[in-house]
């Protein structure tokens, strides 16, 4: 009698175990699954599922799915580097609650169809309108805009940009200002006169998931917050 209440024990302990340490594991290689069928590649990418306590998961709710990854790829988004972490999960349906983390190399399109390098993007807020604060060389911004005006209008010119928000495009020798500006979720070149049409960096859609709301040019870098619903990404 003695011997079988030990081994009920035992088995208790076992079970206990397994589901409150091995639970979370078993669902983090289901998400790992369901986050691939979702269309998201990347290269060691690792899905960390979590609970408290671990058997919530069990009803499709986790607290959070930490994402980690590396030349990654999802719809219209692409980084070279991935961490992420979504909160207040539900697995079933893939709702998501919040999202926290940090992109870096993130590529998106350019009106003219070319890349366009963000070298990093913090994300924070909910997951269907996720604040994005992205970065970008000063060169790099300067050298998109210089692209995109030739692009557009067929105008070679060399452009060079200010903080907050000054631009200064010179063709043959001749200056002439503007301003970056945001609107309808595009970044923009405003020319203050008509003499140039008013040129587009970066458009939601046609490649790129973000709708850019602010924008301010710093002394080495260009700074633009926007939105990107990161459920809908991952749906």
């Amino acid at each position: 009698m003695r011997s079988c209440l030990i081994q009920l024990v035992v088995l208790i302990v076992v079970a206990f175990c397994l589901l409150w340490f091995g639970l979370p594991i078993g669902v983090s290689a289901l998400a790992t699954g369901a986050l691939n069928a979702s269309g998201f590649s990347g290269t060691d990418t690792k899905v960390q599922v979590s609970a408290n306590p671990p058997p919530m998961l069990l009803t499709g709710h986790a607290d959070t799915v930490h994402i980690t990854s590396s030349q990654a790829s999802v719809g219209d988004l692409h980084a070279a580097g991935v961490d992420v972490i979504l909160g207040d999960v539900e697995l079933l349906s893939r709702t998501i609650g919040t999202v926290t983390g940090t992109l870096t190399g993130v590529q998106v399109a350019a009106p003219d169809g070319e890349p366009v390098t963000l070298d990093q993007v913090t994300l924070t807020g909910v997951a269907t309108a996720t604040t994005a604060t992205a970065s970008m060389s000063l060169a790099a911004a300067e050298s998109l805009a210089e692209s995109e005006l030739k692009s557009q209008t067929g105008v070679v010119a060399k452009v060079a940009l200010k903080g907050p928000d000054k631009v200064t495009v010179t063709i043959d020798g001749k200056s002439q200002a503007g301003r970056l500006v945001t609107s309808n979720g595009a970044l923009l070149i405003v020319p203050n006169s008509d003499s140039l049409p008013t040129v587009t960096l970066i458009a939601p859609g046609n490649g790129n998931p973000f709708r850019v709301i602010s924008v301010q040019i710093g002394p080495a870098d260009v700074t633009f917050v926007g939105t990107i619903d990161i459920e809908q990404l991952l749906s």
